[in-house]
C-alpha cells in the first residue's frame, strides 16, 4: 500500500474509460455523491463474488449517497463481458494507465494478481474508509455503511441561497393545495 494513502488523505484523481464508453473522472463523480472504488485484477471467483455482492448492495449504498465504480486493468472487452455476465448496474473502468498503483493496489509479482482494494471517497475527494487489500466485500459493506452515516447531507455543502430557492420551489409548486 502506498505510504501516504491513509484515511483522510486526498484520493488520487483519475480519468478512465468506462464500460459505457465514456470517460469518468473521480473529481467529477465525487462532486455529486460519495464513491466506492473497487480495484480488482482479472475475473476469478473472488472478483465475481465481490462484484455480485456489490451489485446486491448497490441500492442500499445509493440510499446512503454513494455510487460504485469497479476499476481493473483488464481489457475493455473483458470488462464489458464481465459486466454483462453479472448484470452489473454500475460501470467498470479500464485502468489502462495503472492508476491502481497510486492507491497501493499492485501485484506482488508479474505472475500473481493484485489483491482487491476498496476505497470509500467522500464528496471532498478525501478517503473516508479503505481496505487494501480487501478481505471480502461482503464483510466490508457493514463498515462502509457506518462510514457513510457519518457524512453530512448533500444539501449541507450547498450555499444557503441555493437551498432556500429549492425549499421555496418545493413549497410553492409541489405542496400547493389543490382547488376543490
Amino acid at each position: 500500500m502506498a505510504a501516504t494513502l491513509v484515511v483522510g488523505a486526498e484520493a488520487p484523481n483519475f480519468d478512465l474509460t468506462s464500460t459505457e464508453d465514456v470517460v469518468l473522472m473521480l473529481r467529477d463523480e465525487v462532486s455529486r455523491m460519495a464513491v466506492l472504488l473497487y480495484f480488482f485484477d482479472g475475473d476469478g471467483d473472488r472478483v465475481r463474488s465481490d462484484l455480485e455482492c456489490l451489485a446486491k448492495g448497490q441500492r442500499r449504498l445509493k440510499e446512503r449517497g454513494a455510487v460504485i465504480l469497479g476499476i481493473s486493468a483488464a481489457k475493455m472487452d473483458a470488462l464489458k463481458a464481465l459486466q454483462w455476465d453479472l448484470h452489473l448496474q454500475f460501470p467498470l473502468l479500464n485502468d489502462d494507465r495503472d492508476f491502481s498503483a497510486q492507491y497501493g493496489v499492485v501485484a506482488p509479482s508479474e505472475d500473481e494478481s493484485a489483491a482487491p482494494g476498496l476505497f470509500l471517497v467522500d464528496r471532498r475527494q478525501k478517503i473516508l474508509w479503505m481496505a487494501c487489500p480487501a478481505a471480502s466485500v461482503e464483510g466490508a459493506l457493514g463498515d462502509i455503511d457506518k462510514a457513510l452515516k457519518t457524512l453530512p447531507s448533500q444539501m449541507a455543502t450547498y450555499p444557503k441561497t441555493v437551498v432556500n430557492r429549492v425549499v421555496n420551489w418545493w413549497v410553492s409548486k409541489v405542496r400547493r393545495p389543490r382547488a376543490a
